[in-house]
């Protein structure tokens, strides 16, 4: 395996910062309804971990698909070959993790007995995040292109 791009690394790390941020609230509001436990916290902890950990790796397959594509100059259907071939790749790879993701989580609440409501939450924690981030930024690249007409 590769080293992580400093782009997975800066990506990751923003998602991370999202989901710790969004499981802090989230125990903030299960300790004001009385009902934070230790179920409750490991669950949460754990399953934003496991969504953090999940978004890493999909960050990982992204940068070696680039990685392989941008390899050496190649004729236009070794390109498409090699396109098929890593759009299949990214499809398995996202059903492993899929997979991977809900047998850890089933794991967590059945043998751990974490809170399944603060363990499923926390696992959906990262999408949040990542829209979130994308609809900001798609709010920046608007500006940052109009600033530069005087």
């Amino acid at each position: 395996m590769r080293k992580p791009d400093k782009t997975v690394l800066d990506q990751t790390a923003r998602v991370a910062l999202g989901v710790a941020a969004l499981v802090a609230v989230m125990l903030i509001i299960y300790a004001a309804i009385g009902r934070l436990k230790p179920p409750v916290v490991f669950g949460a902890l754990y399953a934003g971990a496991l969504g953090i950990a999940n978004f890493f790796v999909m960050g990982m397959m992204v940068q070696d698909v680039a990685d392989r594509m941008a390899e050496r100059q190649r004729t236009e259907q070794e390109i498409a070959d090699l396109s098929l071939q890593m759009q299949n790749r990214m499809r398995l790879s996202y059903n492993v993790r899929m997979f991977a993701l809900f047998a850890l989580l089933v794991l967590g609440i059945a043998v751990f007995h974490f809170d399944p409501l603060a363990s499923i939450l926390a696992a959906l924690f990262p999408s949040v995040v990542i829209r979130v981030l994308q609809i900001v930024e798609a709010k920046k690249a608007p500006e940052t292109k109009g600033s530069d007409n005087p």
